[in-house]
């Protein structure tokens, strides 16, 4: 059978799966599924089918020509945008990297138990990460090893959250009209509440307004968070480079379809829906795993929970962002003083003002009615760790093993392509392909920022390397999309590989690609001054490209 064929056979489809199944995309799916309940499953399904479109497109492109991608965009569109490919992908894997094995950290000592010294876990990640690479760099069965591996990961991951799916439904958890309803996409659900949460609006009365625009814009944006997280900007890069290590040529075209389907977009859908499902299942509309029936959070919802209510105070309160912003302040300099020693008279002094600003804080906090306590509770973003923790009465005591396992595997499939992918950039950017110690360099660079992870992955740290790396990568990805798009009708770059029947496919790809730049626009829109620079940038590459493209090719 050739199905049975092509499964033996596939393999960069899984290496996509393994990056795509990572940390951003268990967020998504949390957030979704706490905002949205079941109403979303559509959405990170539509959004890796316009992923597949681009994917297949690239993989097109690379089995139809000898020339390497990288030097393909660089000679056929653009080689500022071919250097701005690649720079993104190495910002990109370095930087989330390091936030995959800050994952995999807190999957073994918040899920699984382990109690040890934090770089001894991500001293572990990094030995077997970089050992199983450099196996996979060597000739012969051994170079398989890594699919293999990323194979059965990817398979943990899956089976992992569908059993706590199954598990659900046996105990009767899951809402089954609502969730083959959320299946249907609904575009008219990105901009009201959904009708759980909009009843538990109306109950706030006068304050039914504010909360209505905080859910529709929370909802939003974690919408295309999730969007966002489906196909990434390194994942267009890695995909050439993967079907070249596999030795595929234009005899293999039909093969990396089946490949992006049967190992992408079939394992992600089952992965990531999974996680929506028991994320609405857990938290939709729901607030008693939060806080408690008179409105105090619970022990260690504290933080989450004001998060959300804390903008509600201060949203009729000029002074009370600066309240709670001096006390979060006073709390840590006491803290450090007591720690490392201080002057007496000043520790004295700042905890006298803390002891009022808390008082004050907490009398505005106790003012908010209860109804609006219990929605500010039904919104607060859980986390994996809370999601385990509320299928206990479902899963019992095996509930922190299945996630805690699943996330673990998670982690460690998404850091070994982020190696992988930075390996195949550093040796494209020296023209180095195919030499296994420069291939090592590039892979060992995200992995040394992982290994420090505890500290590059914490607090300041973390906000300074994420929000550059952000916008960097969502506003290169639509522009690799524009890329292959203008490739897929270069005669000079296919010759006559070039489709003859190309207006479906052009039209399947100008809506992936405009579907990919209006969430990128969005998502840059909310980050201030450099989102901003982000979108100039956006606009410039763009025209950068189809000038390149125009002067170098002669258009089908």
């Amino acid at each position: 059978m050739k199905f049975l064929q092509y499964a033996k056979q596939s393999g960069p489809g899984w290496v996509q799966a393994a990056v795509t199944l990572g940390g951003g995309s268990l967020v998504g799916a949390l957030y979704l599924g706490v905002i949205g309940g079941y109403e979303f499953l559509w959405l990170q399904p539509l959004a890796m089918l316009c992923g597949i479109i681009m994917l297949s497109a690239i993989s097109y492109v690379t089995l139809s020509n000898e020339e390497r991608p990288f030097r393909l965009v660089q000679k056929k569109v653009s080689p500022a945008l071919a250097w701005g490919w690649l720079i993104a992908t190495v910002i990109a894997d370095t930087v989330f990297c390091a936030a995959q094995f800050s994952l995999g950290s807190g999957a073994l000592t918040g899920n699984l138990g382990v109690d040890i010294n934090p770089y001894v876990i991500t001293g572990s990640f990094f030995i077997i990460c970089l050992s199983l690479l450099a196996i996979s760099q060597k000739e012969g069965k051994a170079s398989k090893i890594i699919d293999n591996v990323l194979k059965v990961l990817v398979a943990i991951i899956v089976l992992s959250f569908m059993g706590v799916v199954a598990t659900l439904a046996l105990k009767g958890a899951i809402n089954w009209g609502h969730l083959f309803g959320g299946l249907i996409p609904d575009f008219s659900a990105l901009f009201k509440p959904t009708d759980q949460i909009n009843t538990a609006i109306q109950a706030t009365g006068d304050q039914a307004e504010y909360w209505t625009n905080y859910v529709t814009g929370e909802q939003r944006s974690k919408i295309i968070t999730a969007f966002g997280t489906a196909v990434g900007i390194n994942m267009t890069f890695l995909l050439p480079y993967s079907l070249r290590k596999k030795g595929w040529g234009k005899e293999q075209r039909e093969l990396s379809r089946f490949d992006l389907v049967f190992g992408l977009f079939i394992p992600f859908m089952l992965g990531a829906s999974a996680l929506v499902i028991s994320s609405a299942a857990s938290f939709h509309a729901k607030h008693a795993d939060v806080i408690s029936a008179e409105g105090k959070p619970l022990e260690g919802m504290e933080g989450i929970y004001y998060e959300v209510l804390d903008k509600r105070i201060a949203s009729s309160d000029d002074t009370y962002a600066d309240d709670v912003k001096e006390m979060k302040s006073l709390s840590k300099d006491i803290a450090l003083w007591e720690k490392e020693g201080g002057p007496a008279e000043e520790i004295l002094n700042a905890q006298a003002q803390l002891t009022l600003l808390s008082e004050a804080v907490a009398t505005k906090r106790d003012e908010v009615p209860l109804q609006e306590k219990q929605l500010a509770a039904m919104l607060s973003n859980r986390k994996a760790s809370n999601l385990a923790k509320s299928l206990e009465p479902f899963l019992g005591s095996s509930a922190q093993l299945i996630f805690g396992v699943g996330v673990l595997a998670m982690a460690i499939s998404t850091m070994l392509v982020h190696m992988m992918m930075n390996g195949y950039a550093i040796s494209e950017a020296f023209n180095k392909l195919g030499n296994a110690k420069v291939f090592m360099l590039g892979a060992a660079m995200p992995a040394t920022a992982g290994l420090f992870s505890p500290i590059l992955w914490d607090g300041p740290s973390k906000a300074a390397m994420q929000v550059p790396a952000a916008v960097i990568a969502t506003t290169l990805l639509p522009i690799a999309y524009l890329a292959f798009l203008l490739l897929m009708n270069s005669k000079s770059a296919l010759g006559e590989e070039l489709p003859k029947k190309r207006g479906l496919i052009n039209i399947l790809m100008i809506l992936s690609a405009g579907i990919a730049s209006f969430a990128s626009v969005w998502a840059l829109s909310s980050k201030g001054t450099e989102g901003m620079i982000g979108i100039v940038a956006l606009g410039v590459l763009a025209l950068v490209g189809i000038f390149g493209f125009v002067k170098n090719n002669k258009v089908a």
